[in-house]
């Protein structure tokens, strides 16, 4: 059996779950059902891939759309900075990004150092839209630790988009 994701408190902390029967899944499955559905948000658990994962709505969002699907994976309210690049060139740093599935998290020389990250993709489609920094090894870029990196090229902007329907 494949290991489960379970994020808790907004994402705040990730369990890895291993050697666990499909009673405990089931289980687990139902708290987070239980947890979401007191929620502000509109929430579903997909037991497809045995993890749980937020829909969020756009209302009140600058949002940044799945190039591929349409499907909203952040917010422009987000962007940490827009001076990285990613695989296919320039990318945003964002605190969150939502509608989307974290894969498993393996290490890799980037241009700034070692670090270990798990490739981001849109919960619609699969669609590779980035990658989250799981742990900087060095110092200096602890502060990428949580954050996540989403390629300008594999995004479209809602903002932008509105902009030049009003032209």
């Amino acid at each position: 059996m494949p290991p489960l994701v379970v994020i808790r408190s907004g994402c705040k902390h990730v369990e890895y779950l291993e050697n666990r029967s499909e009673e405990e899944d089931e289980e687990l499955l139902r708290q987070a059902e239980e947890a979401w559905r007191g929620s502000d948000t509109n929430c579903s658990v997909s037991k497809v891939f045995g993890f749980s994962r937020e829909m969020c709505d756009v209302e009140g969002m600058h949002a940044f759309r799945c190039a591929d699907c349409g499907n909203v994976v952040a917010d422009r309210d987000d962007v940490v900075s827009k001076t990285f690049f990613g695989r296919t060139g320039k990318a945003f740093l964002m605190n969150n990004m939502y509608n989307i599935c974290v894969g498993p998290a393996r290490n890799r020389y980037l241009m700034t150092g070692m670090h270990s990250i798990a490739d981001v993709l849109c919960s619609q489609c699969d669609f590779v839209l980035g990658w989250k920094y799981i742990k900087a090894m060095e110092s200096s870029q602890k502060y990428k630790e949580g954050k996540f990196i989403m390629e300008q090229a594999v995004v479209e902007d809602d903002s932008e988009e509105h902009a030049w329907n009003r032209l």
